[in-house]
């Protein structure tokens, strides 16, 4: 895998899309994501100058490709996303992103990111679109055949880990990572406290299990290097399952506690919903609506 030529942010945006370039080319029928279209052109251009004033305005410096680390691509899509207003024009601006990345992957450009890490930053502004008061039609289904305790049982030391944390605590899988990379900060005793949500709303604390603590404290002790989330989504696929699944599960789950405890459907979705820090009980329906 090649890094993009040039001295400058601008040169490496033309390699860029001198890479991309497949006019002419048959599509259908193949996984392409290169450039096919002059209006795709014009659009992916326009993404990567949008990424070049970040890079610049932050001080980074490198090639293009190597500065699409999950990190910068998560800072930068909240900044560029505080523009749009609609999810609609949200999604279709991630999922261009998507395209984009996986066609310099196919043009032999080196960057290190999975797809699902663009389809867990839809997922989260969804659910923030939910929040706001759009409605949507039915959620795609759950469609894994497997059970997150399942998923943790296959999984390798340490990706175990962070299924598992998603799974008592209903946490994004950013936030997970938050957790595990600021232990000393957010543990006390069999509680996490402190995690930030998107635009900085905090969890209520999370009571977790001795096991997942002894878990996370050897992590910690053994200065165990955290495998990137690209890793992590890409071990998940094997079971069908993304992360964000992981917590439509532990939202399904805890809602039929609360039921099985004598609350109505409101109060149960109102309870669930602030667990995985929302406010309208439609959060939790959007969930429940995965699995029906």
């Amino acid at each position: 895998m090649a890094n993009l030529k040039g001295g400058s942010f601008e040169k490496q945006i033309r390699d860029a899309n001198f890479r991309l370039a497949a006019f002419g080319q048959k599509r259908n029928g193949t996984n392409s994501n290169r450039t096919h279209s002059d209006a795709t052109r014009i659009k992916r251009d326009g993404y990567l100058k949008d990424f070049k004033e970040f890079a610049e305005a932050n001080e980074l410096e490198g090639q293009l490709n190597q500065l699409m680390t999950e990190e910068n691509l998560e800072a930068f899509l909240d900044q560029r996303l505080e523009r749009i207003s609609s999810f609609s024009a949200q999604e279709d601006y991630i999922r261009g992103w998507s395209g984009l990345v996986q066609g310099l992957q196919q043009s032999n450009v080196s960057i290190n990111l999975n797809v699902a890490f663009f389809t867990e930053i839809v997922h989260t502004y969804k659910e923030e679109a939910i929040e706001r008061g759009e409605s949507f039609t039915d959620p795609k289904p759950i469609t894994t055949e497997y059970h997150p305790a399942e998923v943790i049982q296959g999984l390798s030391y340490p990706l175990n880990v962070i299924a598992q944390l998603q799974y008592e605590t209903g946490f994004r899988v950013s936030e997970a990572y938050q957790a595990m990379q600021h232990l000393e900060k957010h543990l006390s005793d069999l509680k996490l406290h402190s995690i930030k949500g998107k635009n900085g709303q905090r969890y209520l604390s999370k009571i977790i299990s001795l096991e997942l603590k002894i878990l996370l404290l050897k992590l910690r002790e053994n200065e165990v290097k955290i495998p990137h989330q690209s890793t992590y989504y890409r071990h998940l696929q094997k079971y069908d399952m993304a992360s964000h699944d992981i917590r439509a599960f532990y939202t399904k789950e805890l809602y039929e506690q609360k039921i099985s405890e004598g609350l109505n459907h409101k109060e149960a979705c109102g309870f669930v919903s602030k667990q995985i820090n929302h406010h309208r009980i439609q959060i939790t329906e959007y969930y429940l609506a995965k699995f029906q």
